[in-house]
């Protein structure tokens, strides 16, 4: 009988998250940006600025000896953080700071932790197993410094469980999905629900966390999308904003919105700040019709949503070419604040016929990925995070990679805090 209760007999309404694909050739990482604190993965003799992708020799290596799997195999995904603490862990492949190479996370590799999905933010990680798992490290940080990890913890410097989801004969909640912010996470389950934990000072965890009980925020509670009924399908963050979106295909945001990152508009300074879930009218049904949003990136202060045929909107601040929008782009014309966007716009890139796959922002830089290997860069990257040589700004999408020619195949790309990593494919 206990084993029974232990079957998932209920059906899932949001999938457990699944493995990669296991591409052959495997991937190969290459990196571009800051490197000073060994986030870069590619060694002691790696640890400048680099302007251009570069390859990682090491993890060259590691495929060579079939270290990450048989036949070549290679990096399945990739997750790059905010700035590095050496007081805390890094990404889920972290950096040891002898060596600054990767180097797996022992605990999980004892406990036969599969891990599928992982997210990072300045100071925290958490990472999900194919079971639906969930394990979180690191800590998180307010304005006025360290708020800890939880249950009066100051840093977690091992992956452990720290969500408690509803278990049931025959129905146990898992994790589907996560999301980070730079201090805050967002996780949905297979139930639909999203619980949030972290600092809370931009209302970016969906709900109100007093002053003098800050420490309340590393507690994980559930958001609500308007009612108790409404259920969310997909999450997203930037560095103090917050998204998702419901099971009608209405997305929500909140949080820090003194750009109009949330996307929910502005039209006095009241709206700094989104306090509870605010649908954003612009990406509703009614106005995407058979369209949805299947990915929602953020940076410090703008946003990119995808969609699933492969246009892409922005909203946010727009003073140094984060959204992908031209100095002559007609919402300009009528905007009120000089400075940003606070409704999403549609935004093109130089091929129409390549449809983007994968977004991804950094702090003032984004990139993207498409069906066809190409990979665009654009925003402001003073230390090399556009991986565009010289070229500190771009108000439009710039090649990195090109889809027709070269010797790569660009799969995904993750923008950190002031460096990026992606995962090319050899087209040899």
């Amino acid at each position: 009988m206990q084993a029974t209760q232990h079957v998932q007999v209920v059906p899932y309404l949001n999938q457990l998250p699944s493995p990669p694909q296991h591409h052959r050739p495997g991937l190969v990482p290459f990196a571009w940006g800051a490197g000073n604190f060994g986030q870069l993965g590619m060694g002691a003799d790696a640890l400048g600025d680099f302007s251009k992708p570069k390859k990682n020799a090491w993890a060259i290596k590691q495929m060579e000896n079939d270290v990450f799997g048989d036949d070549n195999g290679g990096i399945e995904s990739v997750v790059a953080g905010g700035i590095p603490d050496r007081e805390n862990p890094g990404s889920f492949l972290s950096v040891d700071d002898l060596s600054a190479v990767p180097h797996p996370l022992q605990s999980l590799v004892d406990e036969g932790f599969r891990a599928v999905k992982a997210a990072s933010g300045d100071n925290i990680c958490a990472a999900v197993s194919d079971k639906g798992e969930l394990r979180v490290w690191g800590s998180f940080r307010a304005n006025e410094g360290s708020l800890g990890f939880s249950s009066g913890l100051r840093h977690q410097f091992k992956p452990v469980p720290i969500l408690e989801l509803s278990r049931r004969p025959g129905d146990f909640e898992r994790v589907s999905s996560i999301a980070a912010g730079d201090n805050h996470l967002l996780v949905l389950t297979t139930h639909r629900h999203i619980y949030s934990w972290g600092a809370g000072e931009d209302y970016e965890l969906g709900r109100r966390v007093l002053e003098r009980h800050k420490i309340h925020g590393t507690v994980p509670e559930k958001v609500i999308l308007g009612t108790q009924t409404r259920k969310a399908t997909l999450v997203g963050a930037g560095n103090f904003h917050s998204f998702a979106v419901d099971e009608t295909g209405d997305v929500w945001g909140w949080g820090l919105n003194s750009m109009g990152q949330t996307g929910t508009g502005y039209a006095s300074s009241e709206d700094s700040v989104v306090q509870l879930p605010k649908k954003i009218q612009r990406l509703s049904k009614q106005m995407l019709g058979n369209d949805s949003v299947i990915q929602i990136a953020g940076g410090y202060h703008h946003t990119l949503f995808l969609l699933k045929s492969g246009k892409v909107y922005s909203c946010g601040r727009s003073d140094s070419g984060q959204l992908v929008l031209p100095a002559d782009h007609p919402t300009f014309n009528d905007r009120t604040h000089p400075d940003f966007v606070s409704e999403p716009v549609l935004v093109s890139f130089p091929d129409p016929g390549d449809p983007v796959v994968q977004i991804s922002c950094g702090v003032h830089n984004n990139s993207a990925v498409t069906r066809g290997g190409a990979l665009y860069s654009w925003g402001q990257g003073i230390q090399g995070e556009l991986g565009l040589g010289d070229k500190k700004e771009a108000e439009t999408p710039q090649l990195v990679v090109r889809k027709d020619g070269g010797s790569w195949f660009a799969a995904a790309i993750s923008c950190g805090g002031q460096h990026s990593i992606g995962l090319f494919r050899s087209k040899k």
